[in-house]
C-alpha cells in the first residue's frame, strides 16, 4: 500500500466520446444540460427501466430516482459477485483519475479521461458525474458519484448496501439533502459471492428478480468484527487477513487459481474454501487493505483535503438492543456532536448512542476509510443504523428526509460558503 503522502500530478483533460467509456448498450452522447460543467461529447446515461426492489422503492425525490436508476445496473448481480482488488498499477491509476474527476467537478471544468476497464457518465439534466466499471469486466469495483459544481464538502459512503438493508436509500438521501461533493457505494457484497459466516445473523433484502438485488444477508455486529473493537474480524478483513488472502488465492486473492492439496475431493474442498477465504479478504470494502472503494475514499481526499466523511451502515436489533443507532469519530477536526444532537432530536422513539463514551461495541474501530481519513487529516463519521430505525427509514419519507437533514453540522465551518446556501464550495 502507498503511502498517504504522495502527491498524484494530473492534468485535467476534455474526454471526447469513444476515450469516455460507457456501461452497457443503454449509454449515448447527448448535448450538455443548460449551466452543466460538461461539454457536449462526453459520454452521458440516459434513462433506464423503472427502479425496482425495496431500496428503488424509498427513493423519493427527482435526485435520488435519477441517480439510483443509474446505480442500480451496476450493482446488479453484485450479491453473487467476488470483488477484486487493484494491483499496484491499477491502483494508482485510478487514484489518478478519480482525483482529477474531483477536482474537475469543483472548478467546473470538463471531466478526465477514464482508465482502462472505467467509464464516467454524466446524469442527463443533472450536474451529477458517475465513475464506474465500463461492463467489460466485472471487478466489485465502487461507484462514485460526484457533484460538479457548487456542493458541500462532504463524502456519503455506503460499503455495504446489499448487507445492510437500507443503507442504500439513506446515502441517497443524505447526498442529496446535502448538496454533498461525493456518494460512494459498493457493488458487490461483503461476503463475495460465498455462503455468510455462521456467525452472521439474518437480515432479509428481499430476492433478486429482474431489477433488484436480495437473497438472504446480514448485519449482525458480531460478524462484523467490528463489536469489540479489539481488531479481530470474523473472516477475511483487516490487514491479517487481507495477507494472508493475497497469499492463499494468487492475484490478490481475488479467485486466482488456488490448487488444493492432497488432490481428489479433499483437494478440491480445500481449495474451494481458500478461494473463499481469499475472496473475503477483500469484499468487505470497509476492513480490507485494498480495495477500489478505499482507493476512491483516499483520491477524494486529495482532490478536497480536510473533506469530512460520513459511513452508513446496519445491526441486527439483537446486537444492541438499547440502540437506534451507533455513532463514533475520528480524525482532524472530528466533533461528534455535531451529528449527535441533531440525530437525537429527530430520532425520537430511540437512543442515539456515541461510541465509546456510552456504548462499547459497533464502533467502526477496525474500519479503514477511518484511519485513511486519521492519515490524511480528515475527519470521518462512522453511523450504525439498527433495523428498526432503518425500517422506519424506509417506510416513511418525512422521517428520512428530516434523518437526512440532519447531517449538516458535518459540514458546519467547511469550505470558503455560499450566498445561498452556508457550506456550499464553488
Amino acid at each position: 500500500m502507498k503511502s498517504a503522502g504522495y502527491v498524484v500530478l494530473f492534468t485535467i483533460a476534455g474526454c471526447s466520446q469513444g476515450v469516455c467509456r460507457s456501461v452497457g448498450s443503454a449509454l449515448g452522447t447527448a448535448p450538455s444540460p443548460a449551466g452543466s460543467a460538461v461539454p457536449t461529447g462526453v459520454a452521458t446515461a440516459t434513462a433506464t427501466a423503472e427502479p425496482t426492489g425495496v431500496e428503488a422503492q424509498a427513493a423519493d425525490s427527482g435526485e435520488q430516482r435519477a441517480l439510483d436508476e443509474q446505480i442500480a445496473p451496476l450493482r446488479k448481480g453484485g450479491r453473487h459477485l467476488i470483488a477484486e482488488p487493484p494491483d499496484d498499477a491499477e491502483e494508482e491509476a485510478y487514484v489518478a483519475w478519480v482525483a482529477a474527476a474531483g477536482l474537475a467537478a469543483q472548478n467546473r471544468q470538463p471531466p478526465p479521461a477514464a482508465p482502462p476497464g472505467f467509464a464516467l457518465r454524466v446524469v442527463p439534466g443533472r450536474d451529477l458525474w458517475v465513475l464506474s466499471e465500463d461492463g467489460s469486466r466485472r471487478r466489485g469495483a465502487a461507484a462514485v458519484v460526484l457533484r460538479a459544481g457548487a456542493a458541500a464538502p462532504l463524502i456519503v459512503e455506503a460499503p455495504h448496501t446489499f448487507f445492510d438493508r437500507g443503507t442504500l436509500p439513506v446515502a441517497l438521501a443524505v447526498f442529496e439533502a446535502q448538496r454533498a461533493r461525493a456518494l460512494v457505494v459498493n457493488t458487490s457484497h461483503r461476503y463475495g459471492g460465498g455462503p455468510k459466516p455462521s456467525n452472521a445473523a439474518g437480515d432479509d433484502e428481499g430476492a433478486e428478480g429482474a431489477g433488484g438485488e436480495g437473497g438472504a444477508g446480514a448485519d449482525d455486529g458480531a460478524a462484523k468484527g467490528e463489536a469489540t473493537g479489539s481488531g479481530a474480524r470474523a473472516i477475511g478483513g483487516g490487514r491479517a487477513g487481507a495477507e494472508g488472502a493475497t497469499g492463499a488465492g494468487g492475484n490478490h486473492g481475488a479467485g486466482g487459481g488456488v490448487q488444493g492439496a492432497g488432490g481428489g475431493a479433499r483437494g478440491d474442498i480445500r481449495a474451494a474454501r481458500e478461494r473463499l477465504v481469499a475472496s473475503l479478504a477483500f469484499a468487505d470494502v470497509a476492513h480490507a487493505e485494498r480495495s477500489f472503494f478505499l482507493s476512491a475514499h483516499r483520491a477524494l481526499l486529495q482532490s478536497c483535503p480536510g473533506m469530512p466523511a460520513v459511513q452508513l451502515h446496519g445491526f441486527q436489533d439483537s446486537s444492541a438492543p438499547d440502540a437506534a443507532a451507533i455513532a463514533s469519530a475520528v480524525g482532524h477536526d472530528a466533533d461528534l456532536e455535531r451529528l449527535l444532537a441533531p440525530l437525537r432530536s429527530v430520532v425520537s422513539d430511540g437512543k442515539v448512542l456515541a461510541y465509546p463514551a456510552e456504548i462499547n461495541k459497533l464502533g467502526g474501530a477496525t474500519n479503514v476509510q477511518a484511519r485513511w481519513s486519521r492519515q490524511m487529516g480528515a475527519p470521518f463519521y462512522h453511523l450504525e443504523l439498527s433495523r428498526a430505525l432503518r425500517d422506519k427509514l424506509m417506510e416513511d419519507e418525512d422521517f428520512r428526509r428530516r434523518f437526512a437533514a440532519a447531517f449538516a453540522g458535518l459540514i458546519a465551518g467547511k469550505g470558503q460558503g455560499n450566498p445561498t446556501r452556508p457550506g456550499l464550495t464553488p
